[in-house]
């Protein structure tokens, strides 16, 4: 499914590589982050951390991103997540993020420690939600609401 033609979303690409494509819509506040290839550690946490400046740069609201090809999150890459990606969130307006995984990837259950974890953060309250999906249309139907036609 591509969202652009499917949805009313006008994506604009604002980065690419072999590992990832990142969408904006900017009217929106959008991000569509989609994922080509698992990622090595390192670049996994260099690509995250240049998600959160594009997302806080932006003012992103709503962020999907299609992590299928993650297959997993090392344990050491999920703290890293916990301990210097959820700082950031307190900068930024982000609202909804939608993770669409494997059935696979739900089993492990990872994202959901690492949403727990920011959820229970004391230092800061976290204003964003977070969910893990099947498919981009039920990631959808919850970011918006079932709204975003």
């Amino acid at each position: 499914m591509h969202l652009a033609s499917q949805h009313n979303f006008q994506l604009q690409t604002v980065y690419e590589d072999e590992y990832l494509k990142v969408e904006i819509d900017e009217k929106q506040s959008f991000i569509y982050v989609e994922w080509y290839k698992h990622p090595s550690s390192d670049k996994f946490r260099q690509l995250f951390q240049k998600l959160a400046a594009i997302t806080i740069d932006n003012k992103i609201e709503y962020w999907l991103s299609d992590a299928r090809a993650i297959h997993y999150l090392e344990f050491s890459d999920q703290n890293w997540l916990l301990q210097t990606v959820a700082p950031l969130l307190k900068k930024s307006t982000l609202k909804k993020f939608a993770r669409v995984t494997t059935k696979e990837g739900l089993a492990l259950m990872d994202a959901t420690r690492i949403y727990s974890g920011i959820e229970q953060q004391r230092d800061f309250e976290v204003k964003t939600k977070f969910e893990l999906f099947i498919s981009k249309e039920a990631a959808l139907d919850w970011l918006y609401d079932g709204d975003y036609h």
